[in-house]
């Protein structure tokens, strides 16, 4: 007796469809590539409770014949390739008449569809892969599917889905994919029976891309195009000063099809090459023309993976064109610079609102006043005492401080940036970013373990246009913000509203911390500790906080700095591990200069 045998069709179908359909938003996608490549101008996609109890798409296009309709639901029935050749030149979104079948084997599946020759339509019901019934229906040109209950007959693969708003979030990123894949066709998103997005046809590739970039980069994105007798690249960049902490807002599309490619990825960061930090990702949308045999789809069963067969080309020309578009904005500096990090203006009114200072220590003063000598008046309401007592606190911060080997002299500050002092054992140079983004971090987090947050009100708040997974995360961490001064709340679907920040952190500065707050926690999620994340996220409010470089410091603002470095538990390293100074000592200078050998 044999032992091998051949699998029955349901089975193999159901094994297939481990490959295809993997989650509710695989479904999505194979019914949403089935549209396109049916000529499709209007594409509906329905979903409820992330898709696990309910999907609908349906479109407008070609329709199916009743006969088309039944093989439709056949293995390895398809209308897209018919030689081995045409493997190697696929032009379509779909191509291995997986999709039906398999999604068909592991839902109660139901088609409804009709050419425009012909005067009926056709439905077919299916249940776990069986066929129940097929019937005429009456229905609009075009093709309906209807997917419910998915992975009813095989409870393994359901107990590993995830939440309703995780599979949601998987759903709206494909959706939103396709719309910037797709600017030629209307898509319209219902989730829980309710219209999520909607993006007409009357969008171009740039309205897309801010509708799902978000209006905050709208005039930081950079145009860019390159055309050979090779390979069409265009779509849109963003200013290196716009950056995530993930990959997540970059779409890649190769002949219009989303893909991931790390080459790609690779390329496009080669073109920001020194112009974006280490560990951020910039957004954008970069599209990739190539001729269809040029390029092999056929890698993975999710269609998402692509092989270039001349890689190194394409890679040198993304990078090439990605470069030359920010060399070309760069050169209009006011608008290149959107972001003003090193306005001495707004830095000033950053350090106040830090409280860097004394009262009397105000940045307007500075010039009227002599350090040898300084008159303070006494303030209104402070008696006698307090006034000395005042008085003596800002004539000892002038003074020369005890600080790393003995006292310590400020020479100056030197390339806008470090501040250079001599001590009695040698000379030191510290960054003024790195120091008082220590001491900021300690503030606040002495504040929040001491529940002393201070918060201030935003005059005009601020709202937050998330994706899924941001949304539903930044719900469960709502009161956690809260503990740090951030008072935010739901504005509806996937919005929310900041209306008062931490008073020590910029109101400008709050929608980049939350961003990469959210990004950092999603990466991470599995491998992050509540204190982690906590600690993560004073982090990150610290660097927003601390001034910047290029910011002019006067004697007594540095030696002010100086000071409160010291008063901190960890006055060597910022939060991130960076030194904050460096040390030379006599010796080691007097060998720079051959006078030691």
């Amino acid at each position: 007796m044999t032992t091998i045998r051949i699998l029955p069709e349901i089975l193999s179908n159901q094994i297939a469809a481990g490959e295809v359909v993997q989650r509710p938003s695989s479904v999505v996608k194979e019914l949403v590539e089935n549209a396109i490549d049916a000529g499709s101008t209007r594409i509906t996609i329905e979903a409820v409770r992330g898709g696990k109890s309910f999907i609908r798409v349906s479109d407008n296009g070609i329709g199916l014949s009743r006969d088309d309709a039944l093989l439709s639901i056949e293995r390895y029935a398809t209308s897209k390739i018919f030689t081995k050749n045409d493997l190697f030149s696929i032009s379509t979104m779909g191509f291995r008449g997986e999709a039906l079948p398999s999604i068909a084997s592991v839902s109660k599946f139901s088609l409804v569809t009709r050419t425009k020759e012909s005067d009926i339509g056709t439905k077919i019901d299916i249940i776990g892969g069986k066929v129940r019934d097929v019937s005429d229906a009456g229905a609009p040109v075009g093709t309906m599917v209807e997917v419910k209950n998915l992975f009813f007959n095989t409870p393994a693969r359901k107990k590993f889905l995830k939440s309703d708003n995780t599979e949601t979030s998987h759903i709206a990123d494909v959706i939103y994919g396709m719309a910037l894949g797709n600017s030629h066709i209307q898509f319209r998103l219902f989730l829980n029976n309710k219209l999520q997005k909607s993006f007409s046809l009357s969008d171009d590739l740039f309205q897309r891309s801010v509708g799902i970039l978000g209006r905050d980069v709208a005039d930081k994105l950079y145009k860019f195009e390159f055309s050979d007798a090779f390979i069409t690249i265009h779509g849109y960049c963003s200013n290196p000063l716009v950056t995530r902490s993930t990959s997540s807002k970059i779409f890649l599309f190769v002949n219009k099809r989303l893909v991931y490619d790390r080459g790609l990825i690779s390329a496009i960061f080669q073109g920001y090459r020194g112009r974006i930090m280490k560990g951020k990702f910039p957004l954008g949308v970069f599209f990739i023309d190539i001729g269809f045999d040029q390029v092999d789809v056929n890698v993975h069963p999710s269609k998402r993976e692509i092989k270039f067969f001349n890689g190194r080309r394409v890679y040198r020309a993304v990078s090439e064109t990605i470069g030359t578009a920010l060399f070309r904005e760069q050169q209009n500096m006011a608008a290149y610079s959107k972001i003003q990090i090193g306005s001495d203006v707004i830095q000033k009114k950053m350090i106040e609102k830090f409280n860097f200072f004394d009262e009397a220590f105000k940045p307007d003063q500075m010039d009227k006043v002599e350090q040898s000598s300084m008159d303070w008046p006494m303030a209104s309401g402070e008696n006698e005492k307090n006034f000395v007592d005042r008085q003596a606190v800002q004539q000892k911060a002038l003074q020369p401080h005890q600080y790393a080997s003995g006292q310590i002299k400020i020479i100056g500050q030197i390339l806008g940036t470090y501040i250079l002092a001599e001590s009695e054992g040698g000379l030191i140079l510290i960054d003024q970013h790195a120091a008082h983004e220590r001491i900021v971090y300690e503030n606040l987090k002495q504040r929040y373990q001491s529940l002393k947050v201070q918060t201030q009100n935003l005059a005009v708040p601020e709202t937050l246009e998330l994706n899924f997974k941001e949304a539903d995360l930044l719900s469960k961490i709502l009161d956690d913000l809260k503990a740090m001064g951030m008072i935010i709340e739901p504005f509806g679907d996937t919005t929310f509203i900041v209306k008062a920040v931490p008073a020590i952190i910029d109101e400008k500065e709050i929608k980049p911390i939350l961003f990469e707050i959210l990004e950092t926690a999603l990466v991470k999620k599995h491998g992050f500790s509540k204190q982690d994340w906590l600690e993560n996220c004073l982090i990150l409010m610290a660097c927003h906080g601390a001034i910047r470089a290029n910011l002019n410091l006067g004697q007594i603002e540095m030696e002010k700095l100086l000071a409160d470095l010291e008063q901190c538990e960890n006055p060597r390293h910022c939060p991130h591990g960076r030194p904050i100074m460096v040390f030379w000592t006599k010796n080691q200078i007097e060998k720079l200069f051959k006078r030691l050998v």
